[in-house]
Formats: C-alpha cells, structure tokens, sequence
C-alpha cells in the first residue's frame, strides 16, 4: 500500500509539469540573458577606469596587469590594461574591490577558444569587447545601468567621475578631492 502511494505523488508530479511551458532555450539561434550577480566573463570599460589598480591588488591570482604613468593635470594615464584568463578562477573580487565599476564580470557565455594563448587579452582586446557587449545591449552594462548617450565619463552610478568636473578645469582633481556629504 505505502508504494503505492509513492507512485501516485510521483505521477501528479509528472502531471504537473507535463502541462507546463518548457523552459528550454535553443542555444545557437538565441542566447540566455547573463543574471547580473553571475561569474562569467570579465569586461573591462576603458572609459570608467581610472587606473587605480585596485583591481589588481585584490586579484589572488595576479591575472590582472595595470601599468599606468602620470599626465599633467594630475590623473593616471592606462599605459596597459591586460587579464589572463588562463590562471584566472572567476572569483569576482576585482569587480567587488573596483570603486568605478570599471571591471564588470557578466560577459558572454560563448568564450570559448582553440589556442591556449588567445586566452590573454590585453587592453585593445579588452576595450573591443566591452563596446561590443555595450552595442548589443544597447548601452546597459552589466550591473544593470545604463549608459548615458552625450557623455559616457559622466554616469548615474555614484562614482568619482560622475560627482566631480572632469580633469582640467577649476579646482583640485582626483577621488581624494570629492566632496563629503557635509558640503553637498
């Protein structure tokens, strides 16, 4: 009588969800969309980055090479941006240590590649890819944000450019400048 009963649950079960829509995606003709929290492929945005290389320092692995040099009016000019994803194990705490948001994990899915070398991507690679992903989603980065059409240093997403003038003009430059919440 007891088994009986475990088949009976078993086939509503079967029921249940034979009557539901399938939740198949037929992958090369459509691609699932990448949830905002995932840990796939990293995208670096050259135009939010400030070459803190705070992201370096929080990488275990040591993948991440930032090699900057100083411009006249005091910020950082990115000489190299380069990632090894043949030693990096997708953690995220380069995206988690970044304050500008520069590095977003939430790439594509399909990274797959022949030769162990094209692994290595240096800052021209990297740009390319990220303005491709910015184009297919219609300026919505990973995180969720959108991009803004007239200036994309300027964003929504509380960071150091988006709160300050850019370099150059009147008053003192860089993060350590920013206003407190007593003045705002």
């Amino acid at each position: 009588m007891i088994y009986g009963i475990g088949i009976l649950r078993s086939m509503l079960v079967t029921l249940k969800h034979v009557f539901r829509k399938p939740i198949t995606v037929e992958f090369p003709e459509k691609n699932r969309s990448v949830p905002i929290r995932a840990r796939t492929n990293l995208l670096w945005f050259e135009e939010r980055c400030t070459g803190c290389s705070t992201c370096a320092q929080a990488c275990p692995d040591g993948c991440i090479l930032v090699e900057t040099s100083p411009r006249e009016d005091g910020t950082l000019n990115i000489e190299r941006y380069e990632i090894d994803f043949r030693i990096c194990m997708y953690c995220g705490l380069c995206t988690e240590a970044c304050p500008y948001q520069a590095i977003q994990s939430g790439g594509r899915y399909n990274d797959a590649v022949y030769t162990f070398e094209e692994m290595y991507r240096n800052k021209v690679s990297l740009a390319a890819e990220s303005k491709q992903y910015l184009k297919e989603t219609d300026g919505r980065y990973p995180n969720g944000q959108t991009q803004e059409e007239i200036e994309p240093d300027i964003t929504t997403i509380p960071t150091a450019r988006s709160r300050m003038k850019p370099a150059g003009q009147d008053g003192p430059i860089g993060p350590h400048h920013l206003p407190t919440k007593k003045n705002l």
